[in-house]
């Protein structure tokens, strides 16, 4: 249970972390007063979900190996995050499964694409949003 809530937590936090780096990176870049195209959009999401998940899927390895642990032989996230590292793979092994991972990066790019994307038809004289605008329409 403490791995999952440290997995959702910290997959969390680096994406919304990484989408408004790369958010103020464009805006910072881009001609003042344009609006970004709904594939400019999707990209700043994808790319903010496959660095989130280039941090976390350390976390995401060690859970599910955790998961599959039979009852009485249960270790620790660091003891379970050592012995993934001491098998076969070595350090790379804590990044098993990152290219099946980098295709659900689409799912957040979609959701805050669609946002941005709404903020703009709803609100077209605003560059961000108070919380209680964004549920108000």
């Amino acid at each position: 249970m403490a791995g999952s809530l440290i997995g959702v937590a910290s997959q969390n936090f680096a994406y919304f972390y990484w989408y408004s780096i790369i958010r103020s990176i464009h805006a910072a870049r881009a001609i003042p007063g344009t609006k970004s195209s709904t594939m400019v959009e999707l990209s700043i999401g994808a790319v903010a979900g496959a660095l989130a998940q280039l941090f976390t899927i350390p976390i995401a390895v060690v859970t599910t190996q955790q998961q599959t642990q039979l009852p009485g032989e249960k270790k620790d996230m660091f003891d379970t995050a050592m012995g993934i590292v001491n098998s076969d793979d070595g350090w790379s092994g804590l990044w098993r499964g990152m290219k099946a991972s980098l295709v659900l990066v689409i799912n957040p790019s979609i959701t805050y694409g669609a946002y941005e994307r709404l903020k703009t038809i709803l609100y077209p004289s605003k560059t961000s949003l108070a919380p209680h605008e964004a549920f108000r329409k």
